[in-house]
């Protein structure tokens, strides 16, 4: 009989669930700010560049002092690199989805994550996902496509960028999990703005317009500020519990992106996408329940 992993004490887990909540409200607020950007005619490249740049720099106000270069000391620099790519892509999709979608459509689509994280997570994380939670997971993916509506008249293309983006995402959170207790939180979160600040450059000053006015120079730097925070508090969150544990916490991001939408944009979900989305999150929570259950030993 295979013995199961010993579960982690539950202060680490509340701390990973908080840590969890903190971020996707960051990300929630983020979200509406690059939508407002882009929607002013700023080039979307543009915001997805000045959202790393300036998160780069946050970290280093914030973590240089008193790291030094600990900060840059990487175990393996090959896998950090790979997570990078994985989120900068995630953000590329995201960034160009939402200008075309309601926010809570775009966080709709994007609660699949931990449903994809929990599918990824017997072959590239070791955890034995039961029949329970597979029956979960095609649930989740039913809900999802009530939100997309494929060959539906009031289907929109732009929500595949926000699946793709959603897919890139996953993989990273996969890759946060698996490596996330062999770097520090706070030098992953560095070197993947770094890396992100990297692939966006090339292609800035082709599209670069100067900000009109101080508000959307303030929201520039305040993507950055908020993308810094967030991610740093996700790493932590994947790195004190395991990610079927953290991941149906992002449902927490639904409620901001709806708030953000109708304040922000006057836009509201439909029907069918709360219909779409509450499917989704039953079955997140769900794989939670199982999960936790499995640690504790009752399943």
């Amino acid at each position: 009989m295979t013995p199961q992993p010993s579960p982690p004490p539950t202060d680490r887990i509340l701390r990973a669930i908080l840590s969890t909540i903190f971020a996707t409200t960051c990300f929630a607020v983020l979200n509406g700010m690059s939508k407002t950007l882009s929607t002013s005619g700023y080039p979307v490249i543009e915001v997805i560049w000045s959202r790393y740049i300036f998160a780069f720099i946050f970290m280093l106000a914030i973590f240089l002092p008193r790291n030094g270069r600990e900060l840059f000391r990487i175990r393996r620099l090959d896998t950090q690199i790979v997570r990078g790519m994985l989120l900068f892509m995630s953000s590329y999709l995201y960034f160009h989805g939402v200008v075309y979608l309601p926010l809570a459509t775009a966080a709709s689509i994007s609660l699949t994550s931990p449903i994809v994280v929990t599918a990824l997570s017997s072959r590239l994380l070791g955890e034995k996902v039961g029949p329970h939670r597979w029956a979960a997971v095609g649930v989740g993916f039913i809900g999802a496509l009530i939100v997309v509506r494929p060959g539906h008249e009031s289907f929109d293309w732009h929500v595949l960028l926000i699946v793709a983006s959603t897919c890139s995402s996953a993989l990273y959170q996969v890759f946060s999990r698996r490596y996330g207790q062999t770097e520090r939180p706070d030098a992953s979160a560095t070197v993947a703005t770094i890396v992100g600040t990297v692939a966006a450059t090339p292609f800035v000053p082709f599209e670069w317009v100067m900000p009109a006015t101080t508000w959307h120079m303030a929201m520039f730097v305040g993507m950055g500020i908020l993308a810094g925070t967030g991610h740093y508090f996700l790493t932590i969150a994947y790195s004190q519990a395991p990610a079927s544990i953290v991941s149906p916490f992002n449902y927490t991001q639904l409620i901001g992106a709806a708030i953000m939408g109708y304040l922000v944009f006057h836009d509201f979900p439909d029907l069918w996408t709360w219909v779409g989305a509450s499917v989704i999150i039953g079955s997140g929570l769900y794989i939670g329940y199982r999960e936790r259950a499995r640690f504790r030993g009752k399943v």
